[in-house]
């Protein structure tokens, strides 16, 4: 167990290192690979880390967002300033996406929804994503590289924010599909399972 125990905390001390040595990097060129590579390994142990401290209750918060279920509303606010609630998307198909700029596989999957967001957002379907970052700024870096043109929220709170508990929000990314009365539907659809419901 000592030894585990400093394996990981060498782990950290890495990442760390490695961080503070990109940090300054970071904003000269934050999409440089080897920058964000250490940027969003270090931010994203950081933050599961803090979901590692509460992840029971987590899983029984999302275990209880059932299939068929209200989904729960919940006000944040955007990137232009704006109070945004998901009730405001009544009679929409709404895909819920919790996101951060440093999780690798979120990035991904905003590419993909980049993509097929075009082909549906005038039938009535729309996502809105919250994002799990504390930095206005890497969010705002991430929705501009990534081409996302759907609705962004966010209390720049990470994985504490109230939202995201409420959701339960162990993994990123985590993704709801509502209906049009805003009860869910599916759980974590992504790409081709999630193009399978819109269709």
């Amino acid at each position: 167990m000592k030894l585990l125990f400093r394996k990981w905390w060498f782990y950290l001390a890495v990442l760390l290192t490695g961080y503070l040595i990109a940090f300054p990097f970071y904003f000269r060129d934050p999409e440089a690979t080897i920058f964000f590579e250490v940027y969003s390994r270090f931010n994203g142990t950081l933050e599961h880390m803090a979901i590692d401290e509460n992840k029971e209750q987590l899983v029984a918060n999302n275990d209880s967002i059932t299939i068929g279920s209200q989904a729960p509303d919940f006000i944040l606010t955007s990137l232009q300033g704006d109070e945004v609630s998901l009730s405001d998307f009544n009679g929409k198909t709404v895909l819920l996406t919790f996101w951060a700029s440093w999780c690798p596989t979120c990035r991904g999957e905003n590419k993909h929804l980049a993509e097929i967001y075009p082909e549906y957002k005038d039938e009535g379907f729309e996502i809105l994503g919250v994002s799990l970052d504390r930095s206005r700024t890497n969010w705002e870096k991430a929705v501009e590289k990534d081409g996302i043109a759907w609705p962004q929220v966010s209390d720049l709170e990470g994985v504490d924010s109230p939202v995201a508990t409420l959701y339960g929000v162990y993994s990123t990314p985590t993704t709801f599909l509502i209906d049009s009365a805003g009860v869910v539907i599916a759980k974590n659809a992504l790409t081709e399972e999630l193009e399978d419901y819109l269709r």
